[in-house]
């Protein structure tokens, strides 16, 4: 179960528990999470929660919307982010059960997944190289195609967040989270990578 704890100037106003596929925040009172201040647009943006996670759309709001200080279209969200809409701030939080374990906790067990990369594999940046050290990845061009690749406790997976066309693994276009193995071959806005665990 997540939550999204409202605070004003440090102090909590509300928290609300996320328990419905799409959750509006806005200023107006039909919202789920209503914010009543002239900063805030009559319906700001929405949190959409599937099985591929949380994700906060700004939903064509006046002064639009930001999460960690970065203004955003959609995000898939993480434990801790800061979502800040008006002179609001939303802390996403997940309960520890659902929680993805940071990278320094797992690393000493063996049977976690091993560190892995991204390789090039055509056009300018043939050869190129990307170590996948944090818990998410977000890789490719918003608005166009974007993709997240997740660390978890045993393997990583990608997920299609953004984009009309959907990226393929070794070929097959993929519509939800996959995991990914060894050797895979993804195809991003025709640029080709290779995922590659490196288990040394």
């Amino acid at each position: 179960m997540a939550k999204i704890i409202v605070t004003f100037n440090g102090l909590i106003q509300q928290e609300v528990s996320i328990t419905k596929s799409r959750m509006t925040i806005g200023r107006r009172p039909g919202n789920d999470i209503v914010i009543d201040h002239l900063t805030v647009s009559g319906q700001h943006a929405a949190i959409d929660t599937t099985a591929n996670g949380s994700f906060v759309l700004d939903l064509g709001s006046t002064n639009g919307t930001m999460v960690n200080s970065q203004p955003i279209k959609k995000h898939l969200l993480q434990h801790d982010d800061v979502i800040d809409i008006g002179k609001y701030k939303l802390r996403f939080q997940v309960e520890k059960s659902a929680q993805v374990k940071p990278l320094g906790e797992v690393a000493a067990d063996p049977g976690i997944a091993a560190l892995a990369k991204i390789r090039v594999m055509n056009g300018n940046n043939a050869g190129k190289e990307l170590t996948l050290v944090k818990p998410i990845t977000t890789i490719g061009s918003p608005g166009v195609q974007v993709v997240v690749i997740a660390k978890h406790a045993t393997n990583y997976s990608i997920t299609p967040v953004e984009g009309a066309t959907k990226p393929k693994i070794n070929e097959r276009e993929i519509i939800a989270k996959t995991i990914l193995a060894h050797g895979d071959i993804i195809d991003l806005m025709s640029t080709k990578m290779q995922f590659l665990v490196d288990r040394s």
